[in-house]
Order: structure tokens, then C-alpha cells, then sequence
């Protein structure tokens, strides 16, 4: 039986399961309280208790002194409520709030997912996990060749592993080394996070996702982050691609449509080449628009939805359109650009 958790800073509780900690908790909730590594480490995330009782339900190695024991600290990455709680502790709710980092991670695995689209995981130290909200971007950094700008695959909620997905380019050396030359095991430095694309957790309003080409990557962190949470919600992805092998994870989103009621998928893969697509614009938002009325051809009435899209400019500006017309709130409009190649060989140009 789930225990409740209510921060006296910010007037917000969350729910915490048997035997998961405090910590872990608000992470799936999108609740951002201060940690740094959540392993009992480091202490920075020491909360005090005010109301209720909390069992260790890890070891850690970080001492708690005696003055701050006597004033109820508790550290809320090992501790589990054992009856409803009340803490008073460091937390933020916007993402300017959440300081960015440099730290040095480990290559865990590299996989081709499409002949051109391929996953990155790395892991963080054991004593310094990455903070973020779903939907932000870091730069990864290869000694001597630069930075690359990466928005996040995965939820909070994955420890310490970070997904990222990444698009062969031809112009960006930082990308294709990441593709190319990187092997397991090997170094990288992460600095992060950073952007504003994060999920509204004060509403309970029915979403529409869009996401094209790797924009995908922000979007399913969002969408894992948003899954994770207790209650459901009504949530229309749409993935668009104009690339071979685009829709590089379509089983996974037709396992998302399977597993939760209320989530509709479509996936749109173009038949017309990149080629085709940047010699005729016109055309091509003509055809991009036809795809993506058809996608929304049961959603008229866009007034009360949360609307999320990750794609570049042209697209953005099309689908906002679109959505403007079925009456959409354009204070719930959220759009992020598409990160990780400059030269984003599927880009619909609309001169």
C-alpha cells in the first residue's frame, strides 16, 4: 500500500510504493527534489522530517551529523515512508532551477537501430547521477573534437543510465564519432542539462504528441516519464519519418498503444525521398499536411489539450497551424527543436 508524501516548500505530495524510497518517488512523480548522486553518497539530498515516521530501507555511506539527525534530517534516496509524511525539503519547478552539470560518464552500449538512427546509452558515476526533468537536452563532449547537442531518450526515473538517440550526419564530426568511433566503456563528458521542453505536471489535460524524425527521442521521454506517473492519461502520438528505417522504434510505440488505454499511435512513414522532399517544398508540405490532418482527423476540438512537438521549424510551424484551426490554446502549445544534426537530411522546407 503506497504511502503519501507532502512537501511543506511547494504544497505538493506525491505517492511512494513498498519499498520504493522518497526520492525515487518524486522523480516519477516529476516532483525535483535536490540529489546528487542517490545512492547515499553525498547527502545532498538530506530532507527534514516533520510530520511521520521513515524506515532505511538502504545502506548508504554518507553520515548524517548528530544535529541534523536530532532536527529529523533524514536522507530521502534510502528512506521509505512508513505511514503519510511530511518533509520540508530543497526542490525545484522550474527548469532554469535545476543547476547544470559536467560529469564524466561511461559509454554502456552503442546499437544500430536503423541504417542510420542509432541508440547511445551512457552511465553516470555511482556518485554523481545526471539531474533533469524529461524532455531537456545536454551536450556531449569528445576530448579535442567538441560538443553535440542531444536531447534525452529516457526517464529520470532510469538511475543512472541516459539514452540518447543519434543520426548519422554529414557535417557534424561530434555525431558521427559518437556513431562511428565510440566503444563501450569508453569516456565521455556530459553538460546539462539544459532547455525548457519539460511535461506540465499540474494538469490532468488529454495530450497530443508530434514527433519527427529523431525529435522522437524527446518526445519518449516525456512519454516515459508521463506513463510512469499513477494516473492515466488520454495521449495521441503521432511520429512522422522521411527516412529509411525513420520510425526506428515503431514496435515499441504499437506496445505503448497495446498496454495503456487511452494512447493512440500513428506512424507516418513518407514514401517521397529527402531528395524529392527539399527539390519540391511545396509539395512537401502539402503532403506532410494531408499525413497530418489525416492523423488528427478524430481530435476537432483542440481547445482543452496539452499539445508537445519535437521537430524542426517548418514542420513545427505546420502541425501549429493545423492545430490552430481545430482551436488548440496556444499558451498549450510546446514545441522543442530537433537535436543531435545539423544538417537533418529529412527537414521539410517550406520556402
Amino acid at each position: 500500500m503506497s504511502k503519501s508524501v507532502r512537501l511543506t516548500s511547494k504544497q505538493v505530495a506525491f505517492n511512494v510504493q513498498h519499498n520504493e524510497t522518497i526520492l525515487e518517488a518524486a522523480i516519477r512523480a516529476g516532483v525535483s527534489l535536490n540529489y546528487g548522486c542517490s545512492s547515499g553518497t553525498c547527502g545532498l539530498c538530506m530532507a527534514r522530517l516533520l510530520e511521520g515516521q521513515v524506515t532505511e530501507i538502504r545502506s548508504h555511506d554518507f553520515a548524517i551529523p548528530e544535529a541534523d539527525k536530532f532536527q529529523g534530517n533524514i536522507l530521502t534516496c534510502v528512506t521509505s515512508p512508513s505511514q503519510d509524511c511530511v518533509i520540508d525539503a530543497i526542490s525545484c519547478e522550474d527548469p532554469s532551477e535545476i543547476p547544470v552539470q559536467t560529469i564524466e560518464v561511461k559509454v554502456r552500449k552503442v546499437e544500430q537501430l536503423s541504417r542510420e538512427v542509432h541508440r547511445l546509452v551512457v552511465q553516470t558515476p555511482r556518485t554523481q547521477r545526471l539531474r533533469f526533468l524529461a524532455g531537456q537536452y545536454v551536450e556531449l563532449e569528445i576530448e579535442k573534437l567538441g560538443r553535440c547537442q542531444l536531447s534525452i531518450a529516457s526517464c529520470p526515473c532510469e538511475e543512472r543510465l541516459i539514452e540518447f538517440h543519434v543520426r548519422v550526419a554529414t557535417n557534424d564530426a561530434v555525431a558521427n564519432a559518437l556513431v562511428n568511433d565510440v566503444r563501450k566503456g569508453d569516456s565521455l563528458l556530459l553538460h546539462g542539462p539544459y532547455g525548457g521542453f519539460v511535461f506540465q505536471e499540474k494538469t490532468s489535460r488529454p495530450i497530443i504528441m508530434f514527433a519527427f524524425d529523431i525529435g522522437f527521442a524527446a518526445i519518449k521521454s516525456l512519454l516515459e516519464h508521463i506513463t510512469a506517473q499513477e494516473q492515466e492519461s488520454d495521449i495521441v502520438l503521432i511520429w512522422m519519418a522521411c527516412s529509411d528505417g525513420g520510425l526506428y522504434l515503431h514496435n515499441l510505440c504499437r506496445s505503448w498503444a497495446d498496454a495503456f488505454d487511452g494512447f493512440k499511435y500513428t506512424g507516418i512513414m513518407l514514401q517521397q525521398t529527402p531528395q524529392a522532399l527539399r527539390n519540391n517544398p511545396q509539395q512537401s508540405c502539402q503532403i506532410v499536411e494531408k499525413h497530418l490532418h489525416d492523423a488528427l482527423r478524430d481530435q476537432l476540438d483542440l481547445s482543452g489539450h496539452d499539445i508537445y512537438v519535437c521537430a524542426p521549424a517548418p514542420a513545427q510551424a505546420l502541425f501549429e497551424d493545423i492545430c490552430q484551426q481545430r482551436h488548440y490554446n496556444s499558451q498549450r502549445f510546446f514545441a522543442e527543436s530537433v537535436r543531435g544534426n545539423q544538417d537533418l537530411s529529412c527537414m521539410v522546407i517550406d520556402d
